[in-house]
């Protein structure tokens, strides 16, 4: 007998090279894997008697979403840093917060995040931050989420960055002890929670560690076997640190160290060249593109389109932080991406809606390499699906002739709230809109908290460091 059986759903599976639309369609699940997809009425006699069934009328069954960069311990600080200038926004909005965080705060926030995106949708997070060992335990595994989890490497002090324009100030002791707790993290909790938490290394950025602990951090990394989940070429405070430091740029840097190669994930990368696309590319370099959070951070539109073109074979989305793009909703940001990329290239053809599905799901699921078990609604595979209602106005008509319209219609029209049933690793987590394994309303109300307590103790040095954010506080302008 299943656990699960899903029928009568217009099943968009991933399989082959487009999104594998099967029409009243049925999926069945046991101990946490597929083990058959087709059409309803040649598996339901099969799979009589299942401990739930799921009516997928007029609902449309995907593969669940892969956000695939994500900090989401900064949920707390939604709204507290946007629309500032690139050069200021981590050095004056966030910078001033950041010393004012606990571990208990950053596990309210990593909660709140993890809420708001199961909630929209994503099943698999690729979580990139501090004190991530105790989020885990408490809040990753819990929840039910997958999540491919990279603690952050860097060399950076509380006083390492006091102007942008000369060398940051490196401390080889902080990076000794932040390898050594990475290392120890890998050990205990890679494969934990029956497969759901897998991890990689992080080593934060080019400009935030020294060449000699960028290389140990490769040499770790390939004596593990596991890639690394790296922010390169993100902008002009890093372009400024590696020409003062190295004379050249992130991504020729990286290159004369050995660093580019299929074991990299690079993310954003939107402060690089065509030709240093192109290497990136060339080279097989995994990248991931936050088209919302760069928009908002720096004014610019990401490369994704342009990685594919120059044959990228593994791109992925993300939704960054709260504090850069202002939520972790990848239905949204899939409709985002596509725009923004179409007008990049003043090409409406670009990233069409089928496309941007597999991105954020199959081709999601590659770039963190996980997409042998993950990222398609597939026979033998882990049982991560979520099932949308299209019974809404603004996801209504359902078409099938002459074009099947229920990809665009999620690309361009989905806003989160039709998401009605997810399931990871063949766990029931959210069924009717309700989370079964978090408690909403306590999960707010610590995040809420949390909030309060940073932002209060941080007032005086955010106005202090006088951001065009502040100066428009100071204007009675919010």
């Amino acid at each position: 007998m299943v656990d699960i059986f899903i029928e009568h759903g217009l099943l968009l599976t991933m399989k082959g090279e487009g999104v594998g639309p099967i029409e009243d369609g049925a999926v069945a699940i046991e101990d946490g894997r597929i083990v058959e997809v087709g059409k309803t009425h040649r598996l339901k006699q099969r799979y009589r008697g299942a401990e739930w069934v799921l009516d997928a009328r007029g609902k449309a069954v995907l593969p669940g979403l892969v956000d695939a960069h994500i900090h989401t311990s900064l949920s707390l600080l939604r709204g507290e840093a946007q629309d500032v200038p690139e050069i200021e926004w981590m050095l004056k909005t966030l910078a001033p917060f950041m010393k004012y965080f606990t571990r208990e705060h950053r596990i309210a926030g990593a909660a709140l995040g993890v809420l708001e995106a199961i909630k929209a949708g994503t099943t698999c997070i690729g979580e990139v931050g501090s004190d991530l060992e105790e989020i885990t335990r408490r809040i990753y595994l819990p929840s039910g989420v997958r999540a491919c989890i990279a603690p952050l490497i860097n060399e950076i002090g509380p006083d390492s960055r006091p102007d942008p324009y000369k060398p940051y100030i490196f401390y080889p002791e902080l990076g000794e002890e932040r390898l050594k707790e990475a290392l120890s993290l890998v050990e205990r909790l890679n494969g934990a929670g029956e497969g759901r938490i897998t991890c990689m290394l992080a080593p934060h950025a080019a400009d935030m560690m020294s060449r000699e602990l960028l290389l140990r951090v490769r040499e770790e990394a390939e004596r593990l076997g596991l890639m690394m989940h790296m922010h390169v070429a993100q902008g002009e405070r890093e372009a400024i640190q590696i020409k003062l430091r190295y004379g050249t740029s992130t991504i020729k840097f990286l290159d004369s160290i050995g660093y580019l190669d299929d074991r990299l994930l690079a993310v954003h990368c939107h402060h690089a060249s065509e030709e240093e696309i192109a290497l990136l590319a060339s080279r097989g370099v995994h990248y991931v593109s936050c088209p919302s959070s760069i928009a908002l951070i720096d004014g610019v539109t990401p490369p994704l389109a342009l990685y594919l073109s120059l044959g990228g074979k593994a791109a992925a989305i993300g939704s960054d932080q709260a504090c850069g793009n202002n939520c972790h909703n990848l239905l949204m940001e899939m409709k985002i991406a596509a725009l923004l990329n179409k007008t990049r290239h003043r090409d409406p053809t670009l990233l069409p809606a089928w496309k941007i599905l597999r991105i954020a799901t199959i081709e999601g699921a590659k770039a963190l390499g996980l997409s042998n078990e993950i990222g398609s609604i597939e026979e033998g595979k882990r049982a991560d699906i979520i099932i949308l209602d299209l019974r809404k106005p603004h996801m209504t008509p359902i078409l099938h002739k002459p074009v099947r319209n229920i990809a665009p219609n999620i690309v361009y029209s989905a806003r989160g709230d039709e998401v009605e049933t997810v399931i990871i690793d063949g766990r029931i987590v959210m069924r009717d809109r309700r989370i079964l394994t978090l408690d909403e309303e306590e999960v707010m109300t610590k995040a809420q908290k949390a909030a309060e307590e940073i932002t209060e103790a941080a007032a005086e040095d955010f106005m202090a460091a006088g951001s065009h954010l502040a100066k428009a506080v100071k204007k009675g302008l919010l």
